[in-house]
């Protein structure tokens, strides 16, 4: 620290002669920076600071200290929550005295994301998912279409594959298997297993010579649903696949085709050309069960963070369940007020994100009281929240899509949304309708939408707030 540092620090840390004044103008207030980034460390003494300071100016105090070249922008947290109004501003909603002593804990701020890119399609893009599991990819990227197409994509905007087979729109798509393949579910009521094409392989893999890759799309078939299929989970370590069935069912099904069941449903293709439609079906393996407790379509589904033989399914029936996948067995239920449409899970939080109808996110604790469901209720959207997506590095942010054109990134300690990201205007001249988000650290936050784009956008140090 250097000299000039030192005198600023001791002239800070006086006791000012208005540090009782209510004018928030003019007051002051001892505060104490903390930070668990020790490269922005700064000396832990009682400092006196403006009453009307807000994050940014608090941002200048905090540089000033560590005397940066260039500035560094933070965030502030009282007590766990983001600090969005000034000092006054927060201990007079609190009831606190400007005699109190506040702990800031400070953290480097997260940057507005800016668009990157948007990849056009034949129609609407209802899901899309990005592969995290390697640094780089040739196709990070993999969306579904209405038209019934399952593409993956380079971050240069090129289809790398396309994958045919769906009658119908495709409303989910993941990667799993560190994106050696994909699942997709569709309104054609099957879940379908692709293969990507691995252009480095010099061997064929003995479970991929099964007749049933060689039909439509190269496809290994799933049926059991007898509605359509709304979302679909996969989980690599178990070979699992939790797909929300409009008919009210979860499924639970073994992605190793020889060692699935027989399937009980059967589903139709189209011709090679498109045109018309055989009656005969595809080879189709069943699921290793169907769960039943719901009492309206199901919207989501997801395996557990931590646990991948628990399961998380919402509904329009307004419910959240906790299923025993070892078991198939319904754990538990939650009830809220509205119709829920998307979950996302928070592990180190130990909180599940439902996106739901009344606009609105609420926050749950899966392992509190029955009669404690919802722990917070986070506002902004103004239309259904149809997607939910974590954010890969922070413990306490996720990105929302809704209906009502929008997406938002949000911090779980802060009471609004940090920052709302519009499709791209050069695209879209009204808004409409996004459908699913993404997000990982090397490619952004990627949006599918009624625009019939995936669009990208990243923030510097987008998700650099961590635990």
């Amino acid at each position: 620290m250097s000299a000039a540092v030192a005198s600023d620090l001791a002239e800070l840390s006086k006791q000012p002669g208005n540090a009782g004044s209510s004018d928030p103008g003019t007051g002051q207030i001892k505060i104490t920076l903390k930070t668990r980034d020790e490269s922005v460390s700064v000396p832990d003494v009682p400092l006196f600071v403006p009453l009307s300071l807000k994050r940014y100016g608090l941002s200048e105090v905090v540089n000033h200290l560590l005397d940066t070249e260039k500035p560094i922008p933070f965030d502030f947290l009282i007590n766990g929550e983001l600090l969005r109004v000034s000092l006054f501003d927060y201990i007079t909603s609190k009831g606190l005295s400007s005699e109190s002593t506040i702990e800031l804990e400070y953290t480097r701020s997260i940057l507005p994301p800016t668009f990157l890119a948007s990849y056009s399609h034949p129609d609407w893009v209802s899901s899309v998912d990005i592969l995290k599991s390697m640094p780089v990819a040739k196709a990070p990227i993999v969306s579904g279409c209405y038209d019934g197409i399952v593409r993956t994509w380079s971050l240069a905007g090129q289809v790398t594959s396309e994958f045919a087979g769906h009658t119908a729109p495709v409303k989910s798509v993941k990667f799993f298997e560190n994106g050696k393949k994909i699942v997709s579910g569709s309104m054609d009521r099957s879940i379908r297993i692709w293969k990507v094409p691995d252009e480095s392989a010099t061997t064929n893999d003995e479970d991929d010579t099964d007749e049933t890759i060689a039909a439509v799309g190269s496809a290994r078939i799933f049926t059991g649903h007898k509605a359509a299929v709304n979302s679909v989970a996969a989980d690599s370590s178990t070979s699992r696949v939790l797909s929300a069935g409009a008919d009210c069912i979860v499924g639970l099904w073994n992605t190793n085709y020889k060692q699935a069941p027989p399937a009980t449903v059967t589903v139709s293709t189209r011709e090679p050309t498109g045109k018309r439609r055989r009656k005969s079906a595809l080879p189709s393996r069943g699921p290793i069960s169907l769960m039943e407790s719901h009492t309206e379509p199901v919207t989501g589904v997801i395996f557990d963070a931590k646990d991948s033989t628990v399961g998380y399914s919402v509904s329009l029936d307004h419910t959240i369940k906790t299923w025993d996948l070892v078991t198939s067995a319904l754990v538990d239920t939650r009830t809220t007020s509205f119709s829920l449409l998307s979950i996302a899970h928070l592990p180190r939080l130990s909180l599940l994100c439902c996106g739901s109808s009344a606009r609105h996110v609420t926050l749950h604790d899966p392992r509190a009281a029955a009669d404690e469901t919802t722990t917070r209720t986070l506002h902004g959207h103004t239309n259904f929240v149809v997607s939910i997506a974590p954010s890969p590095e922070s413990d306490y942010m996720f990105s929302t899509a809704s209906h009502d054109g929008t997406v938002r990134v949000w911090d779980v300690r802060a009471n609004r949304s940090l920052y709302v990201i519009d499709r791209d205007t050069r695209t879209a001249d009204v808004k409409t309708k996004v459908f699913g988000v993404d997000w990982s650290h090397e490619v952004g936050i990627v949006s599918a939408g009624e625009d019939k784009r995936v669009q990208v956008n990243r923030g510097t140090d987008l998700d650099t707030v961590k635990a």
